[in-house]
């Protein structure tokens, strides 16, 4: 077996320091007894799964694939002398952590939210561990209750991955200072959706007809392992709503309300991380076409943005995650809720009736995170429309 060994002091330097955090158990030292194979061995057999998955966003994980997460994950390194090494690592890029293939010597070890990691988890874990979850390494688990028997490998029914739980282990999280970066699992646990069943894995898994394997039989579901969002997913297009409402009107000003509702996500919108965020675009033109205002919606964050807002111990923000000692606002739209920003519009130069269009929009990052990190703007920065709104008024 080839082991590459250079390197290795620096990030035994990092582990050492992360041995003081609670929530997280590295295995021993070198354990390269264990040989994890890459999704391409997958590929032979589960050949429609492993191309889905190719195209996902947990494909995408590792840091030289996530350059917001990889840029941040190094500059959070340094500043928290690798406290967030067992904060982010191992839900980032988790096969590496199972087998301290931290200089990422097996091509598994670079393919982000792997298969055989997920594929590894029997059931849920100690709630403090980093993801709490409980790895069984041998038989590769999934929620068919009586798999074919294959030569390649053992298989076995696990109820977890038919439960929210099962994205949960990840896609909630606190910083080192216990403060809630994500909750989009607590937000689906609040959610008349919980109420009702509906799993994180029927929206965002829902499948259809086909083979788990080419060695397998048919089945009427098939689970898609894409993990597509509303971007490309239609089924979850239209789940919020943008409507403008007329305020009090003067002789030289319009007031107008911009209400958006969540009507069909099953967590907060947007969910994650504090740099997902929605915002309002509004113009108003009049009958020549004439721009008589628009909003700039960073100049105008306490009401034209919606997010999460952390501070660090002295009170500044927007902080790095990683450096968030308190929450100053949270303005994420829950499940059936909704949140408003209003609008002074100046019409005294008007011609004719005036026109006010509004859309909202989803993006990635932060203007000033895509400054810092020297990150593709048309990637991060990048306004993906969620919903519109036209309201024409009169003017006398």
């Amino acid at each position: 077996m080839i082991r590459s060994f250079a390197p290795w002091h620096r990030y035994f330097a990092l582990l050492v320091l992360a041995l003081a955090a609670p929530a997280y158990t590295p295995p021993p030292l070198m354990r390269t007894t264990l040989n994890p194979q890459s999704a391409q061995t997958c590929l032979t057999c589960h050949v429609d799964i492993t191309q889905q998955w190719g195209s996902s966003a947990h494909a995408q994980a590792d840091r030289k694939l996530n350059l917001l997460f990889g840029r941040m994950y190094f500059a959070s390194l340094q500043e928290t002398r690798g406290a967030t090494l067992v904060k982010c690592g191992p839900c980032h890029e988790t096969e590496q952590y199972v087998t301290n293939d931290f200089d990422k010597v097996r091509p598994v070890s670079e393919e982000g939210i792997t298969c055989v990691f997920c594929h590894g988890i029997s059931g849920p874990g100690p709630t403090d561990a980093v993801p709490p979850v409980t790895l069984e390494l041998g038989p590769y688990f999934g929620p068919i209750r009586n798999p074919v028997p294959v030569k390649d490998h053992a298989s076995k029914y696990s109820e977890h991955f038919t439960k929210s739980a099962f994205c949960g282990s990840c896609h909630q999280y606190e910083n080192q200072n216990g403060i809630l970066i994500s909750d989009t699992f607590g937000e689906w646990k609040r959610s008349k959706y919980a109420k009702a069943g509906v799993t994180c894995q029927s929206c965002h898994m829902p499948g259809s007809p086909g083979r788990v394997s080419s060695l397998g039989p048919a089945r009427p579901r098939v689970a898609d392992h894409s993990f597509h969002g509303p971007d490309k997913n239609r089924a979850l297009q239209g789940a919020a709503t943008l409507v403008l409402k007329l305020g009090k009107r003067g002789t030289e000003n319009l007031r107008v309300l911009a209400v958006v509702t969540n009507v069909g996500a099953g967590h907060a919108i947007p969910t994650g991380n504090d740099q997902h965020l929605l915002l309002i675009r509004v113009r108003a033109t009049d009958t020549e076409g004439h721009i008589l205002w628009e909003n700039d919606p960073f100049r105008d964050s306490s009401g034209s943005i919606f997010g999460l807002i952390l501070a660090n111990d002295l009170g500044a923000y927007p902080a790095e995650t990683w450096a968030a000692a308190k929450v100053v606002a949270d303005r994420r739209i829950q499940t059936g809720s909704s949140a408003q920003a209003a609008y002074e519009i100046p019409v005294g130069e008007a011609k004719g009736a005036v026109k006010i269009d509004a859309v909202l929009l989803y993006r990635k990052a932060r203007p000033e995170t895509i400054q810092l990190y020297n990150l593709p703007e048309d990637v991060y920065g990048a306004e993906r429309r969620v919903a519109q709104a036209t309201l024409t008024v009169q003017n006398p």
